[in-house]
């Protein structure tokens, strides 16, 4: 266990201090867990979430071509226009939509999509894009909390202790809607001034310049091969579980997300083909299968399970303290490692808890875990596959964040958010809607 948590905290400290270049770390961290004997080659690239690299490269390439089309200026100029130009509201639209759309095809794809179009806008209205983009990817994962398909751990206890879609929307699907609404009031408070300022500053002539400089042509069967890449893409996302269960074809996330970009590709013309593969993000494919191994080497060594195994014997003899430990505990820790096998080593605790006599329904711990394991992901750069995605396309199209930054725009609204569900979800006990 030594090596493993050793390594882990090296190769974190080194991917948070910016000084080198992350995938290289991630990739390098692996490696060296297979030389010191914690994992077997078969057994790293066994960890590597291979559905996970395959949703996001497939989403990649078509963000890709919608870029290389200039689809996102268009849309970010029709944005503006029809909210008049005020910051104020676009900043609020772009909230909700991010929790919104995170409820039905995944934090990660709504982040690709959004971190686009908002930088777009942020230009064009002289607004700093980075406290914009981190309110949207707290927003996503706040959202995918409330349904089965929103974030990743939900999918992962929702399989392992037999809940489905409707569970998850009626019981999550208020908490993190109420929680988005409040995180959308905290972010506005916190940014007023900024959108104020911004406000002020457009005059006639200012807009006058937005809409010269960014009526730029849209390549339109670019854009036609885009969109319907896009549409299909989060068609399949959606309805990925039944397709899959009725026509017992091996439907996933990646296939979901490959087989229209595949498409996609194959649709645009030679000599603009290369142009696309160039904007698609190779280092965060690479750092994400870095990290993957990493944190793979942490559940060889059963270090999950020895955390949850803890937590659960030190909050057994208080039910209502566990329903809390099972939100707080998980929920900070997943700042720090990926929250899916941190929802997967829960989830066996949880469910041996649930059948001693005197303790929470296993339904009520479902429900603790997985809203804190969702939202407390806002925590870091790397607390979930969203943040990530966000911040290599800021890192690669704008500027870095810088994981201080991160953490004093993302941490106060998190934690609040936090308290608010754990509270809740105490509340669902109390009267007994679980």
């Amino acid at each position: 266990m030594f090596f493993a948590l050793l390594i882990f905290v090296l190769a974190y400290i080194a991917i948070a201090s910016e000084k080198f270049p992350r995938h290289w770390i991630a990739l390098i961290g692996g490696v060296l867990l297979i030389v010191f004997g914690v994992l077997s080659p078969l057994e790293a690239f066994s960890y590597i979430s291979w559905e996970t690299l395959g949703l996001v490269t497939g989403m990649f390439v078509i963000v890709s071509i919608l870029q290389q089309a200039g689809f996102f200026s268009w849309l970010a100029l029709s944005a503006v226009r029809t909210v008049n130009y005020h910051p104020a509201s676009l900043f609020a639209v772009l909230i909700l939509l991010s929790a919104g759309m995170a409820m039905f095809m995944g934090s990660i794809t709504v982040m690709l999509f959004l971190a686009a179009l908002t930088l777009q806008l942020c230009q064009m209205l002289k607004l700093d894009p980075v406290p914009v983009i981190i309110a949207e990817v707290c927003a996503a994962n706040t959202g995918g909390a409330g349904t089965l398909v929103g974030d990743p751990p939900n999918m992962v206890l929702g399989a392992m202790l037999d809940f489905n879609f409707a569970d998850f929307a009626t019981h999550t699907g208020p908490i993190s809607l109420l929680a988005a609404f409040i995180l959308l009031g905290i972010f506005y408070i916190l940014n007023r001034k900024v959108l104020k300022d911004a406000h002020s500053l457009l005059t006639e002539e200012t807009i006058q310049e937005i809409e010269i400089l960014h009526q730029e042509p849209v390549h339109t069967h670019l854009t036609r091969v885009g969109v319907i890449g896009f549409i299909a893409a989060v068609t399949l996302l959606i309805l990925h579980v039944p397709l899959s269960e009725l026509t017992g074809l091996p439907i996933n996330g990646a296939a979901a997300a490959l087989i229209p970009a595949a498409l996609a590709i194959l649709a645009v013309r030679r000599d603009e083909r290369k142009q696309v593969m160039l904007r698609v993000d190779g280092e965060s494919i690479l750092f994400f299968a870095g990290l993957f191994v990493l944190i793979g080497g942490l559940e060889k060594v059963h270090l999950f399970e020895k955390l949850a195994e803890s937590l659960a014997q030190t909050a057994s003899t208080n039910p209502t303290g566990l329903v809390m430990a099972l939100h707080w505990g998980p929920g900070l820790a997943s700042g720090i490692v990926d929250n899916v096998p941190l929802a997967l080593a829960m989830g066996y605790v949880i469910k041996d808890i649930a059948a001693i006599p005197g303790m929470p329904a296993l339904a009520l711990m479902v429900w603790s875990l997985a809203l804190g394991v969702d939202i407390g992901g806002n925590l870091t750069p790397i607390g979930a596959s969203a943040n990530v995605v966000a911040y290599a396309y800021m890192e690669r199209n704008h500027t870095s964040i810088g994981w201080k930054r991160w953490l004093i725009v993302a941490g106060p609204p998190t934690v609040l958010i936090m308290i608010l569900a754990s509270l809740l979800v105490v509340f669902k006990g109390q009267i007994g809607w679980y």
